[in-house]
């Protein structure tokens, strides 16, 4: 019997050892979590320095542009574009953001509170939300392009590139992740 108890305090012994060594190779998931962080904080301050850049330099021309002549139409659809591309960048900080916080509740602590929708059970739920940016970000990118005038073979090339790339991503969710 005393044999049997050491035997248990010797397994004991491994396991708070093993559950140390992992606690502090969390800290793994810390660096890309910061990382990230970091990345979303420059791309949307730069994003949001961009738009207030674009929208005083236009805005001028706005308000002096008569609105008759059709003058307005192009600046406004200029502006549009210029407003889409730094939408694409919101949503790339977004992403990243969504990324970091996700690396910390799973890897880190989960005591971080967060809404229902984001949520992360595990590694793929983190995939998830990732894919679902990504896709939104693929179409935003090819609204830009549609309204920046471009058509031809090269567009319905990237629609259908963009096409693929979406049904690949919504299969590997559908079909991989969930199950």
């Amino acid at each position: 019997m005393a044999g049997d108890t050491g035997k248990q305090t010797v397994k004991h012994n491994h396991a708070q050892r093993a559950r140390s060594i992992t606690g502090w190779t969390r800290i793994v998931a810390a660096i890309p979590a910061l990382g990230s962080f970091i990345a979303s904080i420059i791309i949307a301050v730069g994003a949001l320095i961009a738009t207030v850049s674009t929208t005083v330099h236009y805005l001028p021309e706005l308000i002096e542009s008569p609105a008759a002549n059709g003058e307005n139409v192009h600046l406004l659809l200029d502006l549009s574009i210029s407003y889409i591309e730094y939408t694409d960048m919101f949503l790339l900080a977004v992403a990243l953001y969504i990324i970091a916080l996700g690396l910390v509740r799973l890897f880190i602590s989960d005591r971080i509170p967060t809404p229902q929708w984001l949520d992360f059970h595990d590694f793929d739920d983190l995939k998830e939300r990732l894919i679902s940016v990504i896709c939104v970000m693929m179409g935003v990118f090819f609204l830009g392009e549609v309204l920046q005038g471009n058509s031809g073979i090269e567009m319905l090339e990237l629609a259908f590139s963009i096409g693929i790339v979406i049904v690949a991503l919504s299969y590997f969710v559908r079909h991989v992740i969930k199950h």
